[in-house]
Formats: structure tokens, sequence, C-alpha cells
């Protein structure tokens, strides 16, 4: 196993255990005696009707992928590069890791999982799924402030939108609060994303 795939192992465990940090003392601190800590922030089963949860994802993950398809190459192409890109199949582990660890799992436990359902609970899933949206929105724009135009930037936070809201969907309303859909749709646009470039 190459050190680039072990780093990345490394900081994929890493980052979803902080992701995790916050979800689970909260729940110690609120929900410890109601609730066990994987069903409170959804990492649990979707349900009986697996039929109906399977086809929203799909329709979900197309619509994902078109939009993301059709932005990427229309604003972000020049600079949207993967940090594997140009290392061939030797990147495959290094992807799959990162799209499905380090990003997917850790942020659906934070947004989904946490954030949409905490708010869901005394806001409803309409009002959640639109701040869970826009806060989701801004964790991708903060870290690329400086390095795009104000159009990349706007792009960079509203598209991440899209997906929040419809993988919302799919985990609180087609999937029994599971967010086991959301998170096979955003690891699997990711790999999409960073394979493109090997």
């Amino acid at each position: 196993m190459s050190t680039v795939v072990i780093n990345e192992a490394i900081s994929s465990v890493v980052q979803t255990l902080l992701f995790t940090l916050i979800p689970f003392i909260v729940w110690l601190i609120t929900a410890r005696k109601k609730e066990n800590f994987f069903n409170w922030i959804g990492l649990k089963g979707i349900g009986e009707n697996k039929k109906q949860c399977l086809k929203y994802t799909i329709i979900a993950f197309a619509i994902c992928e078109a939009v993301g398809f059709t932005v990427n190459n229309a604003f972000m192409k020049e600079w949207n590069i993967s940090q594997y890109a140009g290392m061939g199949t030797a990147g495959i582990p290094c992807i799959v890791l990162f799209s499905y660890v380090h990003t997917a799992f850790s942020e659906e436990i934070l947004f989904r999982g946490f954030i949409q359902k905490r708010l869901q609970s005394k806001l409803g899933f309409k009002v959640a799924v639109v701040i869970q949206a826009v806060i989701f929105g801004l964790a991708h724009i903060l870290p690329a402030i400086g390095q795009v135009n104000v159009i990349q930037g706007m792009v960079l936070m509203f598209y991440p939108m899209i997906p929040a809201i419809l993988v919302a969907f799919v985990n609180e309303k087609k999937a029994n609060g599971s967010i086991i859909p959301g998170w096979l749709i955003h690891g699997t646009l990711n790999v999409l994303v960073h394979a493109s470039q090997l």
C-alpha cells in the first residue's frame, strides 16, 4: 500500500471522527437516554420500502450528476482539479477513500445526520432542508475564497445546495431517516468527479 493511500486512509478516519465529535457530544447531553447514537444520526437501515428508496436514490443521483457535469464543465473545469489528477489507476484507492469516507461519510453524518435532523425536529422538514443546504453550500465556498472569481464562487456555493436538498429528501422521505442513500449518492458523485481526471 502506497504512502499516499495510507495518508488518505488516516486523513479520512480523522475527518470522520472530527465531524462526528460535535454530534456525539450533543447526543450525549440531549438524547443518550432516548435513542442510540447511530439511529439518532440516521446511520441505520432504510426500512421496508427498498424499491421506492432505490428509485428515488437513482433519480436524485441522476439529477445531481447532470447538474454537476454541466456546472463543472461550464464554470469550474480550469480550477476544480482533483489532488489525484494524473495518477492513473494508482489513484483509484485514494479516490474511493476520499470520496466515500473523507468527504461523503463525514459530511453526511454532520450535515444530514446531525444538522438536518436536529433542525427538522424543531422547524420541520422544509425549513430545515433549506438551512442545512445553505450551510452545506457555505462549507464548500469558504475554503475556496481568494482562489475563485465571483461567478465561480456563486456556483461553488449554490451547486452543492442541490444535492443537499435532494439527498435530504431521499433520506428523510424515502429511506426512513437513514443517511445511507445520501452517503452513496454523495460518494459516487465525488468518485466520478475525481476519476474523470485520472
